[in-house]
């Protein structure tokens, strides 16, 4: 009985985590396009890591990411 309710408590216990760390990255997403989707004078991504951000997150101002 005590073993029953131990895995149980253990898997509703990672359950938990993966929720939080999936609310996370949400957090983190959404923070990085609204970073990103500022209203910035139009330039150039000047460091690899903006240049990668830019292409996984493609702000609206962006010429990629207007619709023809």
């Amino acid at each position: 009985m005590v073993r029953e309710q131990m895995i149980n408590f253990l898997q509703a216990t990672v359950i938990f985590l993966l929720i939080t760390n999936g609310f996370t990255i949400a957090a983190a997403v959404c923070a990085i396009r609204l970073l990103t989707g500022a209203p910035l004078e139009k330039r150039q991504a000047a460091g690899v890591i903006e240049r990668r951000l830019e292409l996984m997150f493609p702000s609206k101002s962006s010429p990629k990411a207007r619709a023809p």
